[in-house]
């Protein structure tokens, strides 16, 4: 591939923002990327950042989540307890409370795909 600049010359590298072939006197190294020295330093800076937002919130979702399945299992163990207790409405609220067990498990699952990205 040659510079897209200079027809005759090698690129070293490909800007991250358009895409275009780069020697070495027409690419900026930024982090994580390589940028044309004059238009796309800019945006490829952009492109940085929102790579690095979308990670942490990977990480605030996941823990959204685990909040979310906690909650739910207290819940479910709440009613369930309460079923037992309470005499005529046993069968509905420990109905209820399986189900908010079963929420808390679906959370817990959620959870876990969003540690792994």
């Amino acid at each position: 591939m040659k510079c897209y600049n200079h027809r005759e010359t090698d690129a070293i590298g490909i800007c991250k923002n358009c895409n275009k072939g780069l020697c070495k006197d027409c690419v900026t190294e930024i982090e994580n990327g390589l940028a044309c020295t004059a238009t796309c330093i800019d945006e490829v800076e952009q492109i940085n950042a929102l790579i690095n937002k979308s990670k942490l919130s990977h990480a605030t979702a996941a823990g959204s989540y685990n909040r979310s399945a906690y909650i739910s299992g207290s819940m479910g163990v709440i009613f369930i307890l309460w079923g037992i207790k309470t005499e005529g409405v046993t069968g509905f609220l420990t109905a209820m409370g399986v189900l908010f067990i079963i929420a808390s498990v679906f959370s817990f699952i959620a959870a876990k795909k969003y540690k792994k990205m």
